[in-house]
């Protein structure tokens, strides 16, 4: 069985499971009503639970409802879908055109011996 060893335990623990298990109070409301905090009043609910084999009824898994609007793909799903397709070529062809450029700088500064890129420190 667990010991309760400090004052708070032995003032509130039974306050904390009655008020899960009575009153159906979760832990975030149980530490804003007690002075203690969520971690706390959650550990000293799963001991509970382990000593007395009994399942809270925050712990009851419950099935997602699924949205009968999400389940049919609409046209305007599939337009976006054609849309987010057309801007990624777009932005591949832009891509590629920032680095044909920048190779295109890198020779003429080369083969020319001027700098055509800005420095990174400008003046003041």
């Amino acid at each position: 069985m667990y010991q309760l060893h400090t004052e708070k335990q032995r003032l509130y623990f039974n306050e904390v499971i009655r008020l899960h298990y009575e009153e159906g109070m979760g832990e975030d409301r149980i530490s804003r009503i007690l002075p203690i905090g969520h971690t706390t009043a959650s550990r000293w609910i799963a001991i509970f639970a382990m000593e007395k084999g009994r399942i809270s009824k925050g712990t009851v898994m419950r099935k997602r409802k699924v949205k009968p609007e999400a389940q049919p793909q609409s046209e305007q799903d599939k337009a976006l879908k054609k849309r987010v397709k057309e801007l990624e070529a777009r932005l591949l062809q832009a891509e590629i055109k920032a680095e044909a450029y920048d190779e295109m700088i890198k020779i003429a500064e080369a083969r020319y011996r001027i700098p055509i890129r800005k420095k990174t420190g400008a003046k003041q």
